[in-house]
C-alpha cells in the first residue's frame, strides 16, 4: 500500500514539473518575441530573464533581472546599479525586489492563469524605472500605488 502512494505522489509530482516546465517555455518565447532587449534562458526550473533599460537620455543606464519558476509570483531585482531598500520607493525589504503588483488593486494584479510575463510584468518593470526617476527628481513616488501595510513583513 505504501509504495502505491509513493508511486503516485512522484507521478503527480513529475506532472507538476512537467506543467510547469511548459509554462516557462511559453513565456520564454512570448517574451523572445515581443522583447529583443531581454535575455532570457531557464536554468534549473527558472525562467531567468536578463536586461537593460535606460528610461530616458539623462538616465542611467539599468540592469535588471527577472526571475520567474512557473509555480510563485515573479521577482524582479535591479543588478545595477545598486538600488538602497526604500520603502518610498516600492522595493520589498526582505530582497529588494521591486514591488510591481498587489493582490487588491484592481490595476497591478499578477495573476499567472490570466497574464503572461510580456504583458504585465515587463512592461511594469519599464514603468517602475520611469517612477524611480521621477522620484529621485520630486522625493515622492507619483505612481498610483498600493500602500504596504507593513513592509518589513511582506
Amino acid at each position: 500500500m505504501a509504495g502505491k502512494k509513493k508511486f503516485h505522489k512522484n507521478r503527480l509530482n513529475n506532472h507538476a514539473q512537467l506543467f510547469r516546465m511548459q509554462i516557462l517555455i511559453r513565456e520564454r518565447n512570448f517574451i523572445r518575441m515581443h522583447y529583443d532587449f531581454l535575455d532570457c534562458s531557464i536554468h534549473n526550473n527558472k525562467l531567468i530573464c536578463k536586461g537593460k533599460t535606460q528610461p530616458t537620455d539623462l538616465s542611467p543606464e539599468y540592469v535588471f533581472e527577472l526571475r520567474y519558476d512557473g509555480r510563485y509570483n515573479p521577482r524582479v531585482y535591479v543588478k545595477d546599479p545598486v538600488i538602497e531598500y526604500n520603502d518610498d520607493i516600492h522595493m520589498f525589504p526582505k530582497d529588494n525586489a521591486l514591488c510591481l503588483y498587489h493582490s487588491e488593486s484592481d490595476d497591478f494584479i499578477w495573476d499567472p492563469k490570466k497574464h503572461n510575463l510580456y504583458n504585465t510584468i515587463i512592461p511594469w518593470t519599464q514603468e517602475w524605472f520611469i517612477f524611480y526617476e521621477l522620484y529621485l527628481i520630486t522625493g515622492k513616488w507619483e505612481h498610483p500605488f498600493h500602500p504596504h501595510l507593513n513592509a518589513k513583513e511582506e
